[in-house]
Formats: structure tokens, sequence, C-alpha cells
């Protein structure tokens, strides 16, 4: 069969389309599902960092930022960090007596932005384009969003991969970090 030039100006622009939508189709699918699980933790040891009082942080929902200092090769790199009290227990978390704490990395694992705590629901469903029922952890680069109630899964936006958790211990009533999750995910870069 012998195409003409009437058949391409057909064939061009419909082939075009049908590579449009089917990128359109895989971005959609990587924004909204194509997600990595979390699983158990593997720990890798680090310094023992004094983060909070149990009695500081006394609600659900509670947070405070830290930095984590951490050994990359040679060098040690201060880790940008979020405790938080959640209301149910989480996978690498921690829970002192009916209090529920997680503490995870604030480096987005798309590109390396420092993700914030988006206390109000409702201003992150129009700042991040996610609507949640309760806070969540969002990375103003690209508005992905992280759900503190998955462990700090990825849950929407351009991140696949979870944040990484970091290992809390309680003593009299002290939170402490003492390690982190390895391996620590470097950004995706794209």
């Amino acid at each position: 069969m012998k195409l003409t030039r009437r058949d391409l100006i057909w064939i061009v622009p419909s082939a075009a389309t049908a590579g449009f939508f089917g990128w359109f189709a895989l971005r959609a699918y990587h924004i909204q599902l194509g997600k990595a699980g979390v699983g158990e933790p593997r720990w890798e040891a680090g310094p023992r960092l004094e983060v909070a009082k149990v009695s500081a942080m006394p609600q659900p929902w509670d947070f405070r930022y830290f930095t984590y200092p951490v050994a990359i090769g040679p060098t040690t790199r201060q880790l940008e960090s979020v405790l938080l009290r959640v209301p149910q227990p989480q996978e690498g978390g921690l829970t002192v007596g009916e209090a529920h704490f997680l503490a995870l990395s604030r480096i987005c694992t798309h590109q390396g932005c420092t993700v914030r705590y988006v206390p109000d629901p409702e201003v992150g469903s129009i700042a991040y384009n996610y609507r949640s029922d309760h806070p969540f952890l969002g990375c103003p680069c690209h508005f992905g969003a992280y759900d503190p109630l998955q462990a700090g899964k990825a849950v929407y936006g351009p991140p696949r991969y979870p944040l990484p958790r970091l290992r809390l211990e309680v003593e009299a009533g002290t939170l402490y970090v003492t390690g982190h999750e390895t391996p620590l995910r470097p950004a995706e870069g794209g």
C-alpha cells in the first residue's frame, strides 16, 4: 500500500494525538497510582539526638522540625527532619503509652526539595491539589504529597518513593533519634 500526501494529512496528526494521550495517561498513572509502598524499615545506626519531651507534644498532629546528622561516605550532612505525633501506630514509628510518634526526613524523594508540614487539609487541597482529611507533608517545588498515616508514603504528585524514616527511642519521657532508614534514596532527578 502506497501512502499519499492526503493519507499523511490524517496519519501524522492522529499519531501525534495518540502519542500525547498515551504520555498523558502514563503521567496520570504516576501522579495518582505509581507509588512505592512502605515496608519494614532497615535501620542504620546513627548518633543519639534528643528531639523532644513526650510531654511537649500532647496532641495528635503536634510536630517539631529538627536536623539529624547523617554520615554519607566521608562527610556528615544535616538531614532536615520532622517529628510528628500521629493518632495511630505507624510502621517504623514509636508508641509511648497512648501516644504514637513518627520521625521522617523532610527531603523530597523526587528532586530533593524540603517538604513542609501542612496542618490544614483545606489549605493543602488548594496549595497542593491533594485532598486529605488530615494533615500531610507537601513539597512546594512540584506539589507532591506524603501521608504520615501511611508511614510517609508518597500519595500524590511526582514523588514515587516514601520519605525515609528515622528510628525513635524513648528514655525517661524524652524522645531520641538513634538512626535512619537505609538506604536513604537520592532524589530521582526527574
